[in-house]
C-alpha cells in the first residue's frame, strides 16, 4: 500500500485501477485541502470517524455550499465542481473514492444468463 502525507494528514491507497482510486485519509484537526476540481472524476467521501465539512461551488452566483458529514455518512462531488474538504476540531478518518462514470455499454455477453437446466 502506498502511504503519502499532505498538509492535512496522511493518505493510504487501498485500491487503484485505471478507472478509480480508493484511499483512506487520516485527517488532522482544523485542516483543509486545496480548492480544486476534477475534469472527469467523481469524488465520494465516506466518513469512518470524526467530522468532515465539504465546501463546493454548487449553488446560485458566488454562493458556496458547505455540507457537514459524520460517521456513516457520505457525500459525492461531481466532475467539474470546485471543492475542498475541511476538518473540525477532531481527528477524522475518511474513505475517499475517486472514480469515472460507469459505462453500461461496456459489456460483451457471449450468452445470456438465466435458469440452469436440470
Amino acid at each position: 500500500m502506498l502511504h503519502t502525507h499532505g498538509t492535512w494528514g496522511r493518505r493510504i491507497v487501498t485500491r487503484k485501477t485505471p478507472y478509480s482510486l480508493t484511499t483512506i485519509l487520516y485527517l488532522d484537526p482544523n485542516k483543509r485541502c486545496s480548492w480544486h476540481s476534477h475534469k472527469h472524476a467523481y469524488n465520494q467521501f465516506y466518513v469512518i470517524s470524526g467530522i468532515l465539512e465539504i465546501k463546493t461551488d454548487i449553488g446560485p452566483g458566488d454562493q458556496r455550499n458547505f455540507t457537514t458529514i459524520t460517521a456513516g455518512q457520505s457525500f459525492t462531488v461531481s466532475p467539474g465542481a470546485k471543492h475542498e474538504f475541511r476538518t473540525k476540531h477532531v481527528d477524522t478518518v475518511v474513505e475517499e473514492i475517486a472514480y469515472v462514470e460507469y459505462d453500461h455499454t461496456d459489456i460483451h455477453r457471449e450468452q445470456l444468463g438465466g435458469d440452469l437446466k436440470p
